[in-house]
């Protein structure tokens, strides 16, 4: 049976993320939705979890690299829990990767949902044999070893212009990414649900070729 982390995972994904973006507004919750520059990367194009966060910053120049740096940065996946999606704050870095093969390969057994980076990936080809939803900037081959730092891991990060807490909801799809305070998960989960309804009672009543003034009149466009 699944846990009810996973059971809200769920639920989310039998959505759309424009739902979630509309049902936001609906209750007054202040920006919720990533940047345009967020975007799919990978074949698979839907992810749901709660975020599990990581920041890295610029390198100190001329200073050798500190080997113990890649088991922090290794401890955003190997710490993560079923149904967490990773999300990672580059500071700006497009000079390098922070999302690729080995991560992946890392983190999915483990139950990790997807990743999200502001910032850029790489090994792409790789992560869509493992059917994996990789959102970000681009993508860039080379290393961060030596070029970037973990500052932070599951502390509060600003990701796509929101800012991402660890267990807020994230979710992703062709349309961009939105990101749903831990507090707010629920109400919004339910108004996003009664938007999915009037959207197919409209598509319903379009198809059989309804006036949609009128249609607007009996239940407004969501």
């Amino acid at each position: 049976m699944a846990s009810k982390r996973g059971r809200i995972v769920e639920r989310t994904l039998r959505l759309y993320v424009a739902a979630l973006s509309d049902a936001a507004d609906e209750i007054g919750l202040n920006q919720v939705c990533m940047d345009r520059g967020i975007v799919p990367l990978t074949i698979n194009q839907r992810m749901a979890g709660y975020a599990r966060t990581g920041r890295l910053v610029r390198s100190p120049a001329n200073r050798p690299y500190d080997e113990g740096q890649l088991d922090v940065f290794m401890s955003m996946a190997t710490k993560a829990k079923s149904d967490d999606l990773i999300a990672i704050d580059m500071s700006g870095a497009t000079d390098c990767s922070a999302w690729g093969q080995v991560l992946t390969r890392i983190g999915k057994p483990l139950g990790v949902r997807g990743a999200v980076v502001d910032g850029t990936s790489r090994d792409i080809d790789d992560i869509n044999r493992m059917d994996f939803p990789v959102f970000a900037r681009g993508r860039h081959p080379g290393t961060m070893r030596g070029r970037l730092d973990m500052e932070s891991v599951n502390e509060p990060i600003v990701c796509g212009g929101v800012i991402v807490h660890p267990g807020d909801l994230i979710f992703g799809d062709g349309d961009g990414i939105v990101v749903i305070p831990a507090d707010s998960i629920e109400e919004v989960l339910t108004h996003a649900e009664g938007v999915v309804s009037t959207d197919e009672w409209w598509a319903e009543k379009l198809d059989k070729g309804e006036d949609p003034h009128e249609l607007h009149k009996e239940r407004p466009i969501p």
